[in-house]
């Protein structure tokens, strides 16, 4: 484990084991080199509940559970940590409804769009398949007085063992139809890449609040050097757009109630799904390969689909345990 991946504190095992299920596929579908532009791509969908459906209350469970993760810095939890510890429950709650409000406040304020929800899964996905904590609050600075709250979604990251540090810039799009998701999250990564003042911005705002993720002193001075002038940190860093789609894809769940066996289920579930993204991704490749664009090597691309059965049945029962008026 590295001392990136150690800020994350929540236990995810149950979480990928039963909640969220990622799709095991060959090494020449996860990866793809496309006129040298880099992408992987990962598969996941909801655990299957006894009636062969997809548990979406397991799902709506998760994400509503990871509101204050998501809507707090990691300063903050960890005044609510030490506020429980020492049963002082009044200013407990008090962090706890901050990141309620804090929530609530942005979602309502983009009630057609519905953003959050994948930006809550986005977050989830990235902490608890890629170990990549956030280390900067977008849901923090949106709500505030903030000047630029624009830009990606999430900005996490990733410190391998040979100490290169991957910034991952992500983007979500929960939309009906998958097509009309990609579209836009490709229109929003475009606008990010060919802005250099907004990638910069970017940067300044993961410094700028740095002190408010990272809070091993040791730790933070070792990830700034990545974002200095001609430190030889700099010199190590990559950059990745992570896409993340959530969409209806009901073709791939009808009938399985019908199927006696859970294996089997599964199995018929996966072989569907197999089937689609294979399709999926050469759709996405050949996006980014027609766009000729230099900037799109310079990066990888991270791809990932995420499909729903109801997507709309899905929002309206997660803004009802929210709490959200929509």
């Amino acid at each position: 484990m590295s001392p990136l991946q150690g800020i994350i504190t929540e236990d995810y095992s149950k979480i990928t084991s039963n909640v969220l299920i990622e799709l095991d596929v060959l090494d020449e579908l996860q990866f793809i080199n496309k006129d040298s532009i880099q992408i992987e791509n990962r598969f996941f969908y909801p655990a299957l509940g006894g009636n062969g459906l997809p548990n979406i209350e397991n799902f709506i469970a998760l994400l509503t559970g990871s509101i204050r993760r998501f809507s707090l810095s990691a300063r903050e939890l960890e005044e609510h940590k030490k506020f429980t510890i020492a049963g002082n429950n009044i200013e407990a709650s008090n962090i706890d409804q901050r990141g309620k409000q804090r929530f609530i406040k942005y979602a309502e304020g983009n009630a057609k769009n519905a953003g959050e929800i994948g930006e809550l899964a986005l977050f989830v996905i990235l902490e608890a398949f890629l170990n990549a904590p956030k280390i900067a609050s977008k849901m923090k600075l949106k709500t505030s007085n903030a000047m630029h709250v624009h830009g990606a979604d999430a900005l996490h990251a990733t410190l391998g063992e040979d100490d290169i540090l991957t910034l991952i810039l992500g983007e979500s799009k929960f939309r009906k139809d998958r097509s009309t998701g990609l579209k836009e999250a490709i229109e929003s990564v475009k606008e990010l890449i060919f802005d250099d003042p907004k990638i910069k911005k970017e940067m300044e705002l993961i410094e700028a609040n740095i002190d408010h993720e990272i809070l091993d002193d040791q730790l933070k001075e070792k990830i700034l050097k990545y974002f200095g002038q001609f430190t030889p940190e700099s010199n190590q860093t990559t950059k990745t757009i992570a896409i993340l789609l959530g969409y209806d894809r009901k073709s791939l769940y009808n009938g399985l109630p019908s199927i006696t066996l859970p294996k089997e289920r599964i199995a018929e579930l996966e072989k569907r799904y197999l089937k689609h993204v294979s399709k999926a991704t050469s759709e996405f490749a050949k996006i980014l390969s027609d766009e000729n664009n230099p900037r799109f090597t310079q990066i990888k691309f991270l791809y990932m689909l995420l499909p729903f059965s109801d997507l709309n049945a899905l929002k309206e029962q997660f803004y009802k345990m929210a709490g959200l008026n929509k």
